[in-house]
């Protein structure tokens, strides 16, 4: 191929990953997982100094959050959130994110995120207006991340 240029068989689909979870020291893969979606939000302070008519800006500081969807098909998080109202702690858990598509010459990218919180856990959910698996949405934080493996260029290029 002499055209470098973006091929759609290097793109990596949605469908292609796992996800992995560590809640107390146990992991396991997140087989309920039906969405993920991590961000990394960047603190950024403004002001404009003397002498210039341009406000200049400066990232001071980041936030992780996210968002996941999940079939409902375990009580461990129920538990996790009865375990927090009887002792107190709650100390997030860890979620391994792993995106490998075969078709794709870019290779895979995994991260860890540290310290996740969802904002919301399951108790029970009934809805007789479908015959899908349930499912529940929650927006999360986390506190670090760190990258095992990383994309790489498209073969072509």
């Amino acid at each position: 191929m002499d055209e470098a240029r973006t091929l759609y068989s290097d793109t990596v689909s949605g469908h292609e990953g796992k996800g992995y979870i560590t809640i107390d020291g146990h992991n396991r893969e997140a087989f309920e997982l039906s969405k993920f979606t991590a961000e990394i939000e960047l603190t950024v302070s403004e002001k404009r100094m003397l002498g210039h008519r341009m406000t200049q800006h400066k990232v001071t500081g980041a936030k992780g959050t996210g968002s996941m969807t999940m079939f409902h098909m375990n009580s461990e998080m129920i538990n996790y959130a009865k375990k927090y109202l009887k002792n107190g702690t709650f100390t997030g858990f860890t979620m391994l994110v792993l995106q490998e598509d075969e078709q794709s010459t870019v290779g895979k990218q995994e991260i860890a995120y540290y310290g996740v919180i969802p904002t919301k856990l399951p108790g029970s959910i009934l809805d007789d207006s479908s015959d899908d698996g349930v499912t529940f949405d929650t927006d999360f934080t986390f506190d670090s991340f760190e990258i095992l493996s990383s994309f790489g260029n498209p073969a072509n290029l």
